[in-house]
C-alpha cells in the first residue's frame, strides 16, 4: 500500500524545480535519491519536458549567458554543462547558437582580462595607466588565469602576443 503522505514523483520534481532551472539529469538524480521507481521517474520527466519545465537546450543557452557575465569562456561552461548531465551535442549546439546570436568575441573578452593584469592603475594625479613589463612570470600568470576561466588555447596565445606588443609599444615611449 502506498504512503499517502509521500508526494508523487511529479510533485517532488515541481518542488525541486521551484528554485531554479535544472537539467534532466539533475531532476532524475533528485528523484532517484527520493527512491521513486524508474517508471515514476521516466513519466515525471517526460511530463515536465512536454510542459517545458525541463529544457536542456535552454538551460545550456542560459548557462553560457551566465558564464559570460562572470567573464568565463565557453570551454569552461561546456565542460560544466556536460558534468551536469547535458549531452555533448546539446551543449555544443547551444554554444554555437549563443556565440552567433550574442555576437561573442572570446578573444576580446580574454584580452580585457589580460589587460587588467598588465596595466597598473594610475596614481591620484590622473596619470594614464602604465603597462608592466610582460615577462615570463606575468605571461604564465595570465595564461593560467585565462585557461582556468575556460578560454581556448588559440585565444590565449593571441592575447599573450597582443599584450606583449602593447606593453613594448607603451614602454618605448
Amino acid at each position: 500500500m502506498k504512503d499517502k503522505s509521500k508526494k508523487s514523483a511529479i510533485e517532488a520534481a515541481y518542488a525541486f524545480l521551484a528554485t531554479r532551472m535544472r537539467t534532466t539529469e539533475e531532476v532524475r538524480r533528485h528523484l532517484e535519491s527520493k527512491e521513486y521507481t524508474d517508471d515514476e521517474i521516466t513519466d515525471a520527466i517526460n511530463d515536465l519536458i512536454g510542459m517545458r519545465y525541463i529544457d536542456d537546450y535552454l538551460f545550456a543557452f542560459r548557462y553560457y549567458e551566465y558564464n559570460r557575465e562572470k567573464k568565463r569562456g565557453v570551454l569552461r561552461a561546456e565542460r560544466e554543462l556536460i558534468e551536469k548531465g547535458i549531452d555533448k551535442e546539446t551543449a555544443r549546439n547551444a554554444k554555437e547558437d549563443f556565440l552567433y546570436e550574442q555576437n561573442v568575441n572570446e578573444f576580446e573578452d580574454a584580452l580585457e582580462i589580460a589587460r587588467k593584469e598588465v596595466y597598473v592603475p594610475s596614481d591620484i594625479y590622473g596619470e594614464a595607466p602604465r603597462a608592466r613589463e610582460v615577462d615570463d612570470k606575468l605571461t604564465a600568470k595570465i595564461a593560467r588565469r585565462l585557461e582556468s576561466k575556460g578560454f581556448s588555447r588559440s585565444d590565449i596565445f593571441r592575447v599573450l602576443d597582443a599584450v606583449r606588443r602593447e606593453s613594448e609599444e607603451q614602454n618605448r615611449w
